[in-house]
């Protein structure tokens, strides 16, 4: 069953696969977000961090990544934290954001607006940080 908005709070959730979490959909989340974060926060290259790598969590990234942002995996700061929790279903959190921007960003994905890609240097890059004991 869809609900009415697609982030419950600052949580999306559902099943691996099914609306939203299609591989589709999570980059377009991604890009989503690092189009927010570039023209209302006015961040010229924003950074994510996803605290662990798995399926939901790398779609948004290559999302993230083609809009012109970078991404953390592992440790470290960024503007937004992603976490990914499985449990009876999928449960992907976004940190960094308040629920009224997240409403901006939602209304980023479903509008009209051309969501302007990345090209060549301007790609986003990834890494990979180690958790320190």
């Amino acid at each position: 069953m869809l609900s009415k908005s697609l982030f419950e709070g600052n949580k999306m959730k559902g099943k691996l696969g099914q609306y939203p979490f299609t591989a589709e959909n999570l980059v377009r989340v991604g890009l989503a977000l690092c189009t927010y974060l570039k023209i209302s926060k006015e961040i010229e290259k924003p950074l994510v961090v996803a605290k662990e790598a798995n399926f939901i969590t790398l779609a948004v990234l290559v999302g993230f990544m083609s809009g012109g942002g970078d991404a953390i995996i592992g440790a470290g700061e960024g503007h937004l934290e992603l976490k990914s929790l499985s449990a009876d279903e999928e449960e992907l959190y976004i940190y960094g954001l308040e629920e009224h921007e997240l409403k901006m960003v939602e209304s980023i994905l479903f509008s009209r607006y051309n969501m302007p890609r990345a090209k060549g240097e301007e790609v986003g890059s990834v890494w990979i940080q180690e958790k320190k004991p």
